[in-house]
């Protein structure tokens, strides 16, 4: 009789947690997350992100800067994206003037960094972290081929590299819209342009991802490709042979920031991920991933991450950019789009 009871009482405690396991489940609110951060770096943080907070679930939609951004325009009418967690600040400016996205200013505001706080009254972003131009060199590949490794920008457009070079287009790459920014402020307007018509001759292919070049040097598809950091160090650490360098001539970068989209049909839940991506905690996990993050005492290099990335940077006009960017990749279209292949 004890024993059937035992049973009994068992399988009674055994459903009562399946039936409020289900209802968890039921109870628990999706969120929309539109993001062009490094894939691994996305899900760290909506992981983060959901175990604060178990109420509610993440959909990720990964992509690059400029399609991101696109598809945000596309919907404008029925949005689809609750926030967009992860994008260049020139672009989010490009879909603010459009009145695309929500002014909120999030929990801690006021804790992050300056630089990474859009410091109008009525803030539509706040920064999550900083990337740079950076080149990846396939060492054995160069070795193979006679070909040295680069130390500068200018290095790239001799003709020992042609051919050798793939780099994103910058008409769908954040990273790649962040160096062409960069060259543009290096050299000056017309010596941008010249540069970039010499480093065109070297090119083998624009690709659509900013990480690409990276991963084609890394499995020797290119001896060199122009990217960032983040998916070189990855690469290093699985034992790739890849240099990284850093370009004398200094590094154009961008801030990847959090945005909630306007008319989000979630705003409060969006709200709570602009809240926790302004944290610190979020910030611990970004600096796993990039050496620049929202507040300036938070920065841990990851494994071989290239030193001196930060001394590097150039001054960066970031509303000069968003201003400029539908006219700059126009005329990189025009100049150079030729060997863009089409999108899978």
């Amino acid at each position: 009789m004890l024993a059937n009871l035992s049973r009994r009482f068992a399988v009674a405690a055994l459903l009562t947690t399946m039936i409020g396991g289900s209802s968890a489940l039921a109870d628990q609110r999706t969120l929309t997350v539109y993001s062009s951060l490094d894939e691994d770096q996305a899900k760290a943080l909506a992981d983060g992100f959901m175990a604060a907070n178990p109420d509610v679930k993440i959909e990720m939609i990964n992509g690059s800067t400029a399609p991101i951004i696109a598809r945000v325009i596309a919907e404008a009418a029925n949005p689809q994206a609750d926030v967009i967690m992860g994008n260049a600040v020139s672009a989010l400016m490009s879909a603010d003037a459009l009145g695309l996205l929500e002014s909120y200013r999030p929990a801690n505001y006021d804790a992050v960094s300056p630089v990474m706080r859009d410091s109008r009254d009525n803030p539509v972003w706040v920064g999550i972290d900083a990337w740079a131009a950076s080149v990846c060199f396939n060492t054995v590949e160069g070795e193979k081929l006679g070909i040295p490794a680069p130390k500068s920008w200018m290095d790239l457009t001799k003709p020992e590299y042609k051919g050798h070079i793939t780099m994103p287009s910058p008409l769908s790459s954040g990273t790649a819209f962040l160096a062409v920014n960069g060259w543009l402020t290096a050299f000056g307007e017309e010596g941008g342009w010249k540069f970039m018509d010499a480093l065109h001759e070297n090119i083998s292919q624009y690709g659509h991802s900013g990480s690409a070049p990276c991963r084609q040097a890394a499995a020797g598809e290119t001896v060199i490709g122009i990217s960032y950091a983040t998916p070189a160090v990855k690469a290093v650490n699985e034992g790739a042979p890849i240099q990284i360098i850093l370009p004398e001539e200094g590094l154009g970068w961008e801030i990847e920031a959090t945005a909630i989209v306007k008319g989000a049909k979630n705003m409060e839940d969006a709200k709570t991920l602009a809240d926790w991506v302004s944290s610190r905690d979020a910030a611990q996990i970004s600096s796993k991933f990039l050496p620049i993050t929202a507040y300036d005492d938070i920065s841990s290099l990851p494994e071989n991450y290239p030193q001196g990335e930060k001394e590097k940077l150039l001054k960066m006009d970031f509303a000069k950019l968003a201003a400029n960017r539908e006219t700059v990749m126009t005329e990189w279209g025009k100049r150079y789009n030729t060997k863009v292949p089409p999108k899978q």
